[in-house]
């Protein structure tokens, strides 16, 4: 069956509350001022499927929301980006999973989460197979998805693979015992895509070379770590590696650079690009969200991203 859209973007959707600057709570019931407040569709699937539309993709939306007024917001958002929403199970009895992020001024952003929807989820039938349809299925938020970790991600991966799609993969807040849900899914992976700190938790090292052959021999097909702001590395099966640096600019907030990273990767394979074209375009994206406040912030369109991925300079190695 031919692809009935681009992307499918299937794990956590999180409504995020960010502030920012903010270097400490206020004591008792005392006030402080800041500069600026911002709601945005965030989590691991919700941060990447925003950049993958602005990027131009046909963009499917599968995951679930409470029934609450911040359900409300986060699917009245993903519609206004031109995403499918079809897709989005709206549980009843639970909250739409929210995190609250006070902005430090150094650019530092603890995170105050409230569980909710998404780590109930677990994709119905029709859902998957409707998944299944996009040439391209990324599954977002392992280690998140209490009801989605283990089999059912690893049979929605298993099944894309089935289809003929091309499967992308990456998790969030990575501790060591991740390694035990993510080593069934890599052999259904094409690109895993997780951040140095991540593979580091789990591998035990900071050598990204030395992480990327971890999960390549455990089944990728490819590895695609982000390196903050040293840019990332892409390794694949077959031994070619490369580091693709970091563009410098002026970094306001970190928040969603990595899905940010993963949209713009996915944009680039859509597009048919070489691996090198992908991770650059992937690392302008970042670049451009790391300039604003939260998820997606000041990415505009495909056409702005590549005229940056091509004017940005590249940052110097530390």
């Amino acid at each position: 069956m031919l692809p009935t859209h681009d992307v499918s973007v299937c794990g956590s959707y999180i409504l995020d509350i960010l502030g920012v600057p903010v270097s400490d709570i206020p004591p008792g019931g005392t006030r402080s001022l800041i500069d600026e407040i911002r709601l945005t569709v965030a989590g691991t699937a919700g941060g990447t499927v925003v950049p993958c539309a602005r990027l131009g993709l046909k963009a499917l939306a599968v995951g679930a929301v409470g029934t609450d007024e911040k359900a409300d917001w986060v699917l009245d958002a993903l519609r206004r980006e031109g995403i499918d929403i079809s897709m989005m199970e709206r549980m009843a009895g639970s909250p739409t999973s929210a995190t609250i992020l006070p902005i430090r001024p150094d650019g530092s952003r603890p995170a105050l989460h409230a569980r909710g929807a998404s780590a109930r989820w677990r994709i119905s039938e029709a859902a998957q197979a409707r998944a299944c349809e996009g040439r391209i299925v990324h599954l977002g938020g392992v280690g998140s998805l209490l009801a989605m970790d283990g089999e059912p991600s690893r049979a929605l991966l298993a099944d894309a693979r089935k289809a003929g799609r091309t499967t992308t993969l990456d998790l969030i807040s990575a501790r060591p015992e991740t390694l035990a849900l993510l080593e069934p899914l890599l052999p259904e992976v094409d690109f895993f895509m997780p951040s140095i700190d991540e593979t580091a938790a789990m591998v035990g090292t900071d050598d990204p070379a030395a992480c990327a052959r971890f999960f390549l021999v455990r089944g990728a097909g490819a590895c695609a770590i982000s390196l903050g702001g040293e840019g990332s590395f892409v390794m694949t099966r077959d031994g070619r590696h490369f580091t693709m640096p970091a563009f410098e600019v002026p970094v306001r907030d970190t928040t969603g650079c990595g899905d940010a990273y993963s949209g713009g990767f996915i944009a680039g394979l859509v597009r048919g690009w070489e691996l090198t074209a992908c991770a650059r375009l992937a690392t302008a994206t970042a670049a451009l969200v790391a300039t604003g406040l939260g998820s997606g912030a000041n990415l505009v369109s495909f056409d702005d991203t590549v005229q940056a991925m091509n004017s940005l300079p590249v940052r110097k190695a530390a």
